[in-house]
């Protein structure tokens, strides 16, 4: 081959990657994640991914691996199953989280170059990485993630849709939207419905928009599978728990706990009383409930749960001073998050940029609106976690991206934005130093938790060779969640404990106490050499005052080991530390055996 020939041909493979959307975004995302992973580490948000990933690899909390996730449809837990049977020693549950996250990136950008490429689409998109990509790499949960990959499918499609009306129709673009789509309702199926419901106003506003050049027909199959795909799936998930009998009779019974524990808390009054009475829940009782601490079978019967919960729903809460000032602290926690209020903040920035009057910047406008209402509605009627709200807020932020600054009439050039006022300009800045500072926030929060992480482990194994044959009831405040999503979480693989997540009556947790030989765990702590409770010294109001409940007479927490992350209490009918020969043994992972 002459000089001349190779020369041509290696510019011609140049040009082909340049003028590639497709690997533009893939190579942009690679560094960029590349970059991210050099700086910090991702870490999980919540217990919620740790405990499913526990039970996917068979550690500690199931007797083997198991497909039932609960939250995420038995599709993905038969297939981390098979995964961790395979290879066990892989960390396949935060895996797959974190490559969703990087694929959701790669084609969200993607579906912004196929509008627009230039320095500025480059910059806003870069701002929407740092700003929520990062956030949601270090408090990765499988919500968060579910809604990117969403939003992801969602964006694939009214790309297809705008670039109808402008070029040659790409077939494959809603084919990938209605699978990301799928997917996303796989991993959490009430995450899809949200993201749906946020989308409204844009969705009708672009139908309306195309109304008229809409290409109907060639959207019916791609909008079938997706219909057919996500109802399906879900059937079929619902039909998986309803055909083993322990789990039918044990969905009710979470249904109607989490309702209660997730919601508003019923204060204890004159209002009140009656409805704690008929049910014969003491306070100790109710806030035991609340914290997930329901062991005991009687006092927490289905029938009594559901009377409690009938009686409530009469009630007007916020009439209730206790009710208004719990929503009012849940409020302001919510709105004090830093990447909602930066995410709003880009938006209006980005928004702005736009040309007056113009149906796409109207659209971002009507869904500002929206999100906020809803998030309005969830503070004020439902307890959701602060990420449902993040995910809200980075909907339009996204919107903006790919609809508003990618218009033909927004911005013909990348180079407006510093001949523009003043007052953008310094909005420009603004963003990109409040953007840095909350980045180097997420850094030092990622490395506060590899630390726990390290000492955590340490802990683990520490409790595992000095007490090997004890088995551990442990509440929610156990941090299982200072394990990391690249953690296999094998310290757990011989590790005998009880999590008191909200699982306590499914047939996982049945079937491990009887791998322990265990009939009532509330009856076999009292005095016990065997069984002990994991927990944390804020905890030990609540669990004296509902065991002296449940036992009917004072019952003593004596702390065995102290360690950084938990507490291990040994129950008993007296003060063991009032003895002098009785004294608890701080943890020492360090030192020698």
């Amino acid at each position: 081959m002459s000089e001349a020939q190779y020369q041509s041909e290696s510019a011609g493979l140049i040009n082909r990657l340049c003028s590639s959307p497709a690997l533009w975004a893939a190579g942009i995302v690679i560094g960029l994640f590349g970059l991210t992973f050099l700086i910090l580490t991702p870490v999980y948000d919540t217990n919620d991914d740790p405990v499913m990933g526990l039970v996917a690899s068979g550690y500690g909390t199931v007797v083997g691996p198991d497909e039932h996730l609960f939250y995420t449809n038995v599709l993905i837990g038969f297939a981390l199953k098979k995964l961790y049977t395979v290879a066990p020693l892989i960390p396949w549950y935060g895996g797959y989280l974190l490559l969703t996250q990087f694929l959701a990136h790669w084609l969200l950008l993607y579906s912004i170059l196929l509008l627009k490429r230039n320095r500025l689409v480059l910059f806003g998109y870069l701002m929407f990485y740092v700003v929520v990509g990062g956030y949601f790499l270090v408090h990765v949960q499988f919500t968060s993630t579910a809604f990117l990959i969403g939003l992801a499918g969602l964006s694939l499609i009214l790309v297809s849709l705008i670039l109808d009306n402008r070029e040659r129709h790409r077939p494959w673009l809603k084919w990938e939207g209605a699978c990301c789509l799928i997917f996303a309702s796989l991993i959490r199926f009430q995450s899809l419905q949200m993201l749906v419901l946020a989308s409204l106003p844009m969705l009708l506003i672009l139908f309306y928009h195309w109304f008229g050049s809409l290409k109907i027909k060639i959207y019916l199959l791609p909008a079938a599978l997706a219909v057919i795909g996500i109802l399906g799936c879900h059937y079929f998930d619902g039909q998986y728990y309803q055909q083993d009998e322990e789990w039918r009779e044990f969905l009710p019974y979470h249904a109607t706990t989490a309702s209660l524990i997730n919601y508003a808390e019923i204060p204890l009054n004159e209002q009140t009383q009656q409805i704690f009475t008929e049910v014969g829940w003491s306070r100790p009782d109710y806030r035991a409930l609340r914290e997930w601490i329901y062991l005991d079978q009687n006092t927490f019967s289905l029938e009594r749960l559901k009377r409690f919960q009938q009686q409530t729903d009469t009630l007007s809460l916020s009439q209730m001073p206790e009710v208004v000032d719990a929503r009012k602290e849940a409020t302001r926690h919510t709105i004090t998050r830093p990447v909602t209020y930066l995410s709003l903040f880009a938006t209006l920035i980005f928004t702005c940029m736009g040309q007056k009057a113009s149906w796409q910047r109207k659209s971002i406008k009507w869904s500002v609106l929206w999100c906020v209402l809803i998030m309005a509605y969830l503070i004020i009627y439902k307890k959701l976690p602060d990420r449902v709200f993040s995910c809200l807020m980075a909907l339009p932020f996204y919107f903006t991206l790919l609809l508003n600054v990618t218009g033909k009439e927004g911005l013909a050039a990348a180079g407006r934005i510093f001949r523009g006022p003043i007052l953008l300009k310094a909005s420009m800045v603004l963003l990109l130093l409040l953007s840095s500072i909350m980045f180097l926030g997420y850094v030092f929060w990622s490395n506060r938790i590899v630390k726990l992480n390290a000492q955590f482990k340490q802990e683990v194994h520490f409790l595992k060779e000095k007490l090997p044959d004890k088995v551990f009831v442990a509440l929610w405040t156990f941090p299982i969640d200072r394990f990391l999503p690249l953690d296999n979480q094998s310290e757990f693989k011989d590790f005998n404990y009880l999590f008191l997540n909200g699982l306590q009556r499914s047939p996982l947790f049945q079937k491990k106490m009887k791998a322990y030989e265990i009939e009532l765990p509330l009856n076999e702590l009292i005095g016990s050499r065997r069984l002990f409770f994991i927990s944390h010294p804020k905890m030990e109001t609540v669990l004296k005052d509902y065991l002296k409940e449940y036992y009917g007479s004072e019952v003593f927490l004596n702390q065995l080991y102290v360690g950084g992350n938990f507490v291990i209490y040994q129950l008993g009918t007296e003060n063991l530390q009032e003895d002098p020969s009785q004294k608890k043994q701080q943890f020492d992972p360090s030192q020698k055996k």
